[in-house]
């Protein structure tokens, strides 16, 4: 059954030198999974690679990465071994940054389609585990057997093979993997509903996995057709430049706001927030007044709602470069980069800040934040937007240009810097 599976996920997918990477911990459930891969190429040729992830959580760590590359060496499989750094600035969370690093490392090596070892035990946690988070029906419906994970097409072959099906079939053919210590370890959420909670289920409920496992499937139905929902919903609510118009999703009712605004994060790659952050957000969206500026934060980026849109701070979290001397070359900036060439001496370069008068060549004495208003720089980016002091004054402003006090100077020689502006991300 377990090839059979295999076979009816992959095959109908690729063609004769196809590029088919697996993601292989080491674990029983990959080992199962590359076993059979690598007997399917017998039946329609193919290239296999594994990728082993290496974490350097666990002191093991060096020994499974050797294991990996031991199996696939007999089983003439090339194997990667991607090192991650698993530093955490933003206080995500070991679990969330690990897999955030991990997909990373999957999207780094280029291939037609990658395949996960998860299966249908698997399905069952994340339902009850986000069960317990409070998610909606996106985060109950889990991880589909299928998706595209950009140019990849990402196959989970084993999803409806119950972990006990696995086992046997890994014992009979006289396979060996590897234990994650971790994996026993119940201070993580998921290893208790693995060895506590769902055990308690099953003894009272025998066949529980299998009903929970498609209990997602049918959530993962349902999520499908409220984004379809969501895209007809959005369509009706966009404005001449494309973006979701705030006084148009205020005709609607607050539930279909929601759905709107939650499949817009999505479609646009940003991670789904808390329903309580969504719930915040829809309440201010709903009760907005005209030309006001509401914000909200929803994790690592924050929403603002400016001029009728809705628009993602991606840089929010991004610290802006201390006060330094201006030099020459590229320096990457939150809202842009800024390029400087062959200036003079002397000069400071810092965000500009809040309160600073300046008056741009040709135009009228005010302060930048004005000044930037009125060019439509986002009022959350203006104080961010990087300037020039020389002595103490204030001569060169991102998006306004040089200070009037300079165009002398300027006419012995040519303007040296350039600064491009990120556009900004609106629904």
């Amino acid at each position: 059954m377990i090839l059979s599976a295999v076979r009816r996920s992959l095959l109908p997918e690729i063609g004769a030198g196809a590029r088919v990477h697996i993601a292989l911990s080491g674990g029983m459930d990959s080992v199962v999974l590359l076993h059979a891969l690598a007997r399917l190429r017998m039946e329609q040729p193919f290239y296999l690679a594994a990728i082993h992830v290496h974490h350097g959580l666990s002191p093991n760590a060096d020994h499974w990465a050797d294991f990996c590359q031991s199996l696939c060496d007999k089983l003439d499989v090339a194997c990667h071994v991607a090192r991650v750094d698993l530093a955490d600035p933003t206080g995500k969370g070991t679990e969330r940054v690990a897999r955030e690093a991990r997909y990373a490392a999957f999207r780094a090596y280029a291939g037609d389609v990658l395949c996960l070892a998860h299966h249908q035990n698997d399905r069952a946690e994340t339902l009850l585990l986000n069960l317990f988070r409070g998610a909606g029906v996106r985060g109950l419906a889990g991880a589909p057997e299928r998706r595209q994970l950009e140019q990849q097409l990402l196959l989970r072959p084993l999803i409806d093979i119950p972990r006990a099906e696995l086992l046997a079939w890994a014992k009979q053919q006289g396979f060996d993997w590897i234990e994650d210590e971790s994996n026993r370890d119940l201070r993580f959420r998921r290893n208790d509903i693995r060895h506590r909670v769902l055990p308690a289920i099953t003894e009272a409920f025998p066949g529980a996995v299998q009903v929970l496992a498609r209990t997602a499937g049918q959530m993962y139905e349902q999520s499908a057709l409220l984004d379809r929902l969501a895209a007809l919903d959005a369509s009706g609510c966009r404005d001449t430049a494309g973006c979701i118009s705030v006084l148009r999703l205020q005709s609607l009712p607050e539930p279909v706001v929601r759905n709107i605004v939650r499949w817009a994060l999505v479609n646009a790659g940003w991670q789904i927030p808390a329903a309580s952050r969504l719930e915040t957000l829809s309440s201010q969206l709903m009760s907005a007044r005209p030309g006001s500026e509401v914000f909200v934060r929803m994790g690592t980026i924050g929403i603002h709602i400016w001029r009728d849109r809705l628009w993602v701070d991606p840089a929010m979290q991004q610290d802006c470069p201390a006060a330094q001397p201006l030099g020459t070359g590229v320096m990457p900036w939150p809202d842009g980069q800024l390029e400087v060439s062959a200036l003079n001496d002397g000069l400071m370069v810092a965000p500009v800040g809040q309160g600073q008068r300046f008056q741009p060549i040709g135009r009228c004495r005010d302060t930048v934040s004005e000044l930037l208003r009125a060019r439509g720089v986002p009022p959350w980016v203006r104080p961010r937007l990087p300037a020039f002091w020389q002595n103490g004054v204030l001569v060169w402003v991102a998006e306004l240009g040089w200070a009037q006090t300079t165009e002398d100077a300027l006419a012995k020689s040519a303007p040296t810097v350039k600064w491009l502006m990120a556009p900004g991300v609106c629904l």
